[in-house]
């Protein structure tokens, strides 16, 4: 997590709401890097892009199942976003892994 994530929840005293801003903003963060190391790992993928995509879209289905119910409370929105930023830091650090191997 970022210093400003562990911050802003550091400062939220756990107003729902201002957990859910916190959760937002530390996603849209993890969401770019996983979009800039999901890129370059595609760039070397050779001939495995097929495949890559295919991976990709398997992850985005499952997180879908694992993260969103079909209940709607503003504490469930937070364990729902907490689950989407988990996954996607978890994605996005095996594709910065990856790039690793190209350098």
């Amino acid at each position: 997590y970022s210093d400003e994530y562990n911050k802003c929840l550091n400062t939220s005293y756990g107003q729902t709401a201002t957990v859910k801003n916190c959760v937002d903003k530390e996603l849209k963060t993890q969401g770019k890097l996983l979009n800039n190391y999901y890129k370059n790992y595609l760039k070397n993928s050779g001939d495995n892009l097929s495949s890559i995509k295919q991976q990709h879209q398997l992850w985005v289905n499952r997180l879908n199942q694992q993260c969103y119910y079909n209940v709607t409370s503003a504490s469930i929105e937070v364990l729902q976003a907490k689950c989407v930023l988990e996954m996607t830091m978890e994605l996005a650090y095996y594709y910065q892994t990856k790039q690793i191997a190209y350098r």
